[in-house]
């Protein structure tokens, strides 16, 4: 997919990720990442105590899913969102971040 496509889906999506009004929440994002990363690594060794993983396996943190957190600048409300996931909820606020600085 090419860069003009992408800046086209992400508009049609409407995704928090992707708005100009969108200001990370690092802090909480790394706190519940801790979290995940936690419940994967003992889901690991669990299994591995089983020996349903090999003995030489090695933990990988899977990332994909967690919930990305931020504030709303133009709503003053904390927020969280998928990435690349469509926002039905977001369609009427929604401003790209590089609205009219695409070329």
């Amino acid at each position: 997919m090419d860069k003009e496509s992408r800046y086209e889906l992400q508009k049609i999506d409407c995704n928090c990720n992707d708005c100009k009004f969108m200001e990370r929440d690092f802090e909480t994002y790394k706190k519940w990442e801790q979290f995940h990363r936690e419940l994967q690594l003992k889901e690991f060794n669990l299994k591995k105590e089983r020996e349903e993983i090999r003995s030489n396996a090695q933990f990988q943190f899977d990332k994909v899913g967690l919930l990305q957190y931020g504030k709303c600048k133009r709503f003053q409300k904390d927020i969280s969102f998928i990435p690349n996931i469509c926002q039905l909820e977001t369609q009427e606020c929604f401003e790209h971040r590089r609205e009219g600085n695409f070329n």
